[in-house]
């Protein structure tokens, strides 16, 4: 409930007319009825340099301030929110009591700007009495206790007699004859308890505010103060005050109970939670048989329904007689504040409760207890939580981290080194959205595509690729400017690579190979012809010619050339083939492709690693001619194979056929040669067919101890083929010059 405010100018210059005020400026100020106190708030954006609240009677000012605020019920603090809160008793020192159902106090706050210059502004506080008295109330304020009683009635033989009243607050004479009765412990080795009583002049020089109104005795002092103590209830400190108060009647000594006690132990974390405790039905308060009559929980001034109540994860449990709030660390109602501590997140919590018990017992028909506490969770580590809400099929990273209070905010990220400003993320394909909580907390998504330049790929085989997102998120803490760096790495993996794709086909001049790139860095992988490493030197010895183009690359290797593999040779031409691979580096997967083309040749001579010799002569053109099929080797046996018009194929081992063998330094040279055999006797043939004098020198070279190549005899480097009798001498007997060829 909204107090009354007023400014009764011509009522405060008339009782000050020195103080000048100033216009209260709209929405500065907030002001409220609760239960038993005033609140007055002042936004934290108005404080100033400097500030105090004074509180007026008559013409005279009081600070409010330090052990008089606490004797005489003021409260002043900052909230978890930073505001300036002033809580007033209505009991207070002060207070203009009309008749108990309505309380009128003169409030001025003064602050200073930055120039130094003084404002003043009166606030005329009044409230009605909403809830009525309880014959007991207990209040646990942030740095006082209070208890206020019904006065006691007199006895029914004393129904006319008249009742000490004493002024409610100088001490007049009928209270100066009263008496406190304070229990402590004793110092003696057997324990127990202890009264000293005091009058009530000294219970005020002791710390102890004693007053009565129209119906009700008061007591109210600081933590802390002379004949308290402490008393262990559980894992809970309590400060009690335990005093009876006497006071008499004309003929009657009455004696009132003006016990109090107050939790003073801070609240903890338990797991997640932020954990208060208080006693439930402490001695020295209760008086069992007991009954619990209500309990509410309120936040920042505000009751909350058990509905809001449990929405928050705010709980109250009575745990073996000790009552457990229970509040969620950084739930809604409280004010988070963010600390970056030797490189670490953390934050503290911040908020405040206020409790309000009823119960009955055998001393007191109705009890009402009303709690105040601010509850300060400092400097808990917060590890920030990262989720990863990466789906890899729709190919983007998307983490969360979270959770953050409004006065932290994300400056930039930094993915593989290089750092992105918030504004400029979305032009660089980065997409970071903010997240609100009912809890005043929010969280960042954070979203990029696989397809970044920023984001690694590693290639895993089977067409599995790895995506790593390698990030550096600054927050900034506000008001200071602190900075929090959190690394984060999120990997994920997708089966979408494109493998290269390999394609051949035959040349004029020899066989090309096309490899298709795929969707992998073509860095990653390694080209193999014949199963050598296709590198430079490799392309200028065999004459290679390696052409790139967008969507492939093109390989041809020439007839002949390293990597070449001979297949076969028949008359149909040679057949050859060419192995391409492409290996990647990491996962030594591989793709391959042969290609096979047929070569039409006229005449060839090809040495095999095992041992034999393929040669193709061709005796076209020779005169006079020569018929392939009447040709043969060394040893006339050996017939060719297969012949046509003009060619003749012969297949041979190199220890047949009459082959001759001999030693050169480390190598062993096998000779053998074609030559032109007719299949009937020299002395039958007729005279009018001479017969040409044919012979094809023809040569492998071998090494004498180790493996053995493929070596092929080109052609294109052997002199011509001519009829023996048609040469010149110095022709004779020239064999096929011979070039190494892969295989």
């Amino acid at each position: 409930m909204v107090m009354y405010v007023s400014l009764l100018w011509f009522f405060l210059v008339g009782l000050c007319p020195i103080s000048v005020p100033d216009s209260i400026p709209i929405g500065m100020f907030r002001t409220e009825c609760h239960d038993r106190h005033f609140w007055l708030s002042v936004n934290s954006n108005f404080l100033g340099n400097k500030f105090r609240f004074e509180v007026q009677a008559d013409s005279k000012f009081r600070e409010v301030s330090g052990q008089w605020a606490a004797e005489c019920g003021y409260t002043m603090a900052l909230d978890s929110w930073g505001d300036l809160l002033l809580r007033v008793s209505y009991l207070a020192c002060l207070v203009e009591n009309q008749m108990e159902t309505k309380f009128q106090l003169l409030v001025w706050f003064r602050n200073q700007d930055s120039n130094g210059k003084e404002k003043s502004y009166p606030l005329l506080l009044t409230c009605p009495l909403q809830v009525p008295w309880s014959p007991r109330e207990l209040v646990c304020e942030q740095n006082y206790m209070e208890v206020s009683v019904l006065k006691l009635l007199p006895p029914d033989n004393h129904i006319g007699t008249a009742w000490v009243t004493p002024a409610p607050v100088e001490l007049g004479e009928g209270l100066l004859e009263w008496r406190v009765v304070f229990r402590i412990p004793a110092l003696s080795q057997g324990g127990g308890m202890r009264e000293e009583t005091v009058p009530v002049r000294l219970a005020h020089l002791l710390g102890y505010h004693i007053n009565t109104t129209d119906s009700r005795v008061l007591l109210r002092c600081a933590y802390g103060s002379k004949m308290a103590y402490m008393l262990q209830w559980g894992e809970t400190d309590v400060e009690v005050v335990s005093a009876t108060i006497l006071y008499k009647l004309k003929w009657t000594l009455l004696t009132v109970d003006m016990s109090v006690a107050c939790t003073i132990g801070q609240a903890r974390m338990d797991g997640s939670d932020v954990l208060w405790s208080l006693p439930r039905d402490l001695p020295t308060l209760v008086h069992p048989p007991f009954i619990e009559k209500g309990l509410k929980l309120g936040v920042g001034g505000r009751y909350l329904s058990e509905c809001v109540a449990h929405q928050r994860g705010y709980m109250i449990h009575n745990n073996n007689r000790t009552l457990e709030l229970r509040i969620p660390f950084g739930a809604e109602g409280g004010f988070i504040k963010s600390h970056v501590i030797d490189g670490f997140y953390s934050q503290s919590y911040f908020v405040d409760v206020f409790l309000l018990r009823e119960w009955e017992d055998t001393a007191w028909s109705l009890t009402q207890q009303r709690i105040f506490r601010a509850i300060f969770i400092h400097h808990l580590p917060r590890p920030v939580t990262l989720i990863n809400k990466t789906v890899p099929s729709q190919s983007e990273f998307a983490i969360s981290l979270c959770c953050f209070p409004h006065d932290v905010s994300l400056g930039n990220v930094t993915v593989a080194g290089q750092r992105v400003l918030w504004k400029e993320m979305e032009w660089k394909g980065v997409h970071l959205s903010q997240i609100p909580f009912p809890n005043n907390t929010y969280m960042y998504l954070f979203q990029m595509p696989f397809s970044h330049s920023l984001i690694p790929q590693k290639y895993l085989g089977d067409r599995f690729r790895r995506y790593t997102l390698y990030g550096v998120f600054s927050f900034i803490l506000f008001p200071g400017g602190e900075i929090y760096n959190h690394s984060a790495t999120v990997v994920a993996e997708l089966q979408d690579v494109v493998l290269p794709k390999l394609k051949g086909e035959c040349t004029a001049r020899g066989v090309r190979t096309l490899a298709y790139y795929g969707n992998i860095e073509s860095s990653e992988w390694s080209l193999y012809v014949g199963g050598m490493k296709v590198d430079w030197e490799l392309v200028e010895l065999g004459g290679f010619s390696l052409d790139p183009h967008e969507l492939y690359l093109s390989l041809e290797v020439p007839l002949y050339a390293p990597g070449m593999a001979y297949e076969g040779l028949g008359l149909q031409g040679l057949l050859v083939s060419v192995l391409v691979s492409l290996v990647h580096l990491e996962t030594a997967e591989e793709q391959t492709h042969v290609q096979r083309c047929v070569f039409p040749v006229r005449e060839l001579l090809v040495c095999l690693p095992d041992g034999r010799m393929v040669v193709m002569v061709d005796t076209a053109g020779v005169s006079p001619p020569v018929n392939p099929n009447h040709t043969a080797l060394l040893d006339p046996a050996c017939r060719p194979l297969e012949t046509d018009n003009s060619r003749a194929i012969f297949s041979f081992s190199i220890d047949s056929c009459g082959t001759v063998a001999t030693h050169d330094g480390d190598q062993m040279i096998y000779r053998n040669e074609v030559r032109n055999m007719p299949p009937f006797p020299p002395h039958l043939r007729l005279l009018s067919q001479p017969q040409p004098h044919y012979r094809v020198s023809l040569g492998c070279f071998h090494p004498e101890n180790g493996s053995r190549t493929l070596a092929i005899y080109l052609p294109s480097q052997s002199p011509t083929l001519i009829p023996e009798h048609t040469r010149h001498p110095e022709d004779r007997d020239k064999k096929i010059h011979s070039l190494p060829a892969g295989g």
